[in-house]
């Protein structure tokens, strides 16, 4: 019996030993997997922000040379150096910038006329030689090719001369019709890159920055092989660190001409943490009480957790929404309300002529149209966002709608003398709300009015097949990237660019029928081509089944 009973605590022990090795490593399986989940989200999260300020320190130094562009292509006579470095010393003073910027005019042979910083005159002894002597001949051909182009250029980095280790940004400069020269402005790597190490946390990063040549470059230097002027290193090189290209997310930057690439990785591994596993070890028969208790609380605390994050993420998609609705209702409501009663006044001056007064109440007209369509398209937003909106599917006749709403269209498509053109068969239904489908209808005719040229017809097809019914807006208008496209069907409440006559809009338009395609079990899909038009395919049901 003690035999038996000796043999029972070891196969206890052994089922103990057993368990608390199984739970261990179910417990430290999970943590891993939680700890490389939160490590690639900060990750993720940490390249989009260094990714948005670099871009942000581009757009800024060309910012601060737009301002230099718009003062010599305005001013009669062509400014003297001392004339340039006044104003380039008036900018950067306003920007608190030091010495990190090197401004140099070059005639159309090449060769450097002014070189100036805020403080310096020809720092770098650039004056008198030609860009031959820093640049291969393919970039040569790149710069001829820039001085036929009346816009702001970037051109790969470079290590110069003077120690001036940048980017140049370059623009040509034309008196009476005729190119002159052009501006190069070199700007520090410093101060493009800084802003992303001095990102919270960003001594756990490293970071690779290049160009679409494939050459690196840091905040001291570029690594292209060719000579650098200087001894300093820049100590958060990516190369520093040996970690595998596997581990980098990576990110292309086009801007001004110029195609960047940006990447970002963790500088060291996960590593196990050995007190919670010595802990284990030595600690079955407590981890075999607790554990259970333990996987528990661990999975509420994941689950409360994710709940958390899609909770903040609900409430910054809400905010964004908040923001852009409060934007809308104070600027793309407000103006035209202000436009309303600046016209009402003009019309109370008994001095204007029936010809204006009669364009007068044309404007008004337009002005309350669209006002009211906005007003009406904020409603019916909010009303699905906050679960207000009635929805009753019913089999509609498709032709219907679509010539009902080209009636309240029409004297937008007169006023570009567009012909509406209904070529959906009286046959063709479709099992959706009449109010949704009638808005959806409303807002891609509108779109397609808005976005086509003086003449150009828009047509509205339709055919069903199946349990299927497929509507079409068709016009040739100024079409859309694939880029665009993409941010069309994200369904994101982005301000839209603007139409043909200079019709202003929202986005929310088009917000609202992908929300309202999507209520109804349909699909959005858009095929375009820049210049060439756009096609809008609803697809929705065509009966109840």
């Amino acid at each position: 019996m003690r035999k038996i009973f000796g043999d029972s605590k070891i196969y206890f022990l052994l089922l103990i030993a057993i368990i608390g090795g199984a739970i261990t490593y179910y417990f430290n399986h999970q943590l891993k997997l939680y700890e490389e989940s939160r490590r690639r989200i900060n990750l993720e999260n940490t390249h989009q922000v260094a990714v948005e300020r670099f871009r942000e320190s581009i757009n800024r130094f060309a910012y601060l040379m737009s301002g230099m562009r718009s003062y010599l292509h305005h001013d009669d006579t062509f400014p003297s150096q001392e004339t340039l470095q006044k104003f380039l010393r008036f900018q950067t003073n306003q920007l608190n910038k030091e010495d990190s910027l090197i401004v140099s005019f070059l005639n159309t042979d090449h060769e450097f006329i002014y070189s100036f910083t805020k403080n310096e005159i020809d720092p770098g002894n650039l004056v008198g030689t030609s860009v031959r002597k820093f640049r291969d001949n393919s970039q040569i051909d790149l710069l001829v090719s820039m001085l036929q182009k009346d816009k702001m250029k970037l051109f790969p980095p470079i290590n110069l001369v003077e120690g001036w280790v940048g980017i140049p940004l370059n623009f040509p400069v034309m008196r009476e019709g005729q190119v002159v020269g052009y501006i190069a402005a070199l700007i520090n790597f410093r101060n493009i890159i800084d802003p992303i190490y001095q990102l919270e946390q960003s001594n756990q990063f490293a970071f690779q920055f290049s160009v679409q040549n494939g050459d690196y470059f840091d905040r001291e230097r570029v690594h292209d092989q060719s000579k650098v002027y200087h001894n300093r290193f820049d100590e958060r090189f990516f190369k520093n660190y040996n970690i595998p290209d596997e581990n980098f997310i990576t990110s292309d930057v086009a801007i001004h001409g110029l195609s960047f690439t940006i990447g970002t990785a963790y500088i060291s591994d996960t590593k196990p943490n050995p007190y919670l596993r010595w802990a284990f070890l030595t600690a079955y028969i407590l981890i075999f009480i607790f554990a259970g208790y333990a996987i528990y609380r661990y999975q509420r605390y994941r689950q409360l957790n994710e709940k958390l994050i899609s909770t903040n993420r609900e409430l910054n998609d809400l905010n964004a929404t908040k923001n852009r609705l409060m934007s809308i209702v104070g600027h793309d409501i407000k103006g035209p309300i202000s436009s309303i009663i600046s016209l009402m006044n003009l019309l109370e001056d008994s001095a204007i002529s029936l010809n204006d007064a009669q364009e007068i109440l044309k404007q008004l007209n337009s002005t309350s149209k669209n006002t009211i369509n906005l007003l009406e398209n904020l409603l019916q937003w909010g009303m699905l966002n906050s679960n207000q909106t009635l929805f009753k599917p019913v089999l509609i006749p498709a032709y219907k709608v679509v010539n009902d709403n080209f009636t309240l269209l029409s004297s937008a498509a007169d006023q570009k003398e567009i012909e509406l053109i209904n070529d959906v068969p009286p046959s063709v239904n479709v099992f959706a709300d009449i109010n949704m489908f009638s808005t959806i209808i409303r807002n891609l005719v509108s779109n397609a009015i808005k976005y086509s040229e003086r003449k150009h017809p828009v047509r509205v097809t339709g055919s069903s097949e199946g349990s299927l019914t497929t509507i079409q807006i068709i016009d040739q208008g100024i079409g859309m990237t694939e880029t665009e496209i993409n941010s069309v069907l994200s369904i994101e409440l982005e301000a839209s660019k603007q139409g043909t006559a200079g019709e202003k809009g929202t986005g929310l338009g088009l917000t609202l029928c992908m929300a309202f395609i999507e209520k109804n079990g349909g699909q959005l899909n858009i095929e375009s081509e820049p210049n060439k038009g756009s096609v809008f395919i609803v697809t929705l049901p065509s009966s109840e089944e």
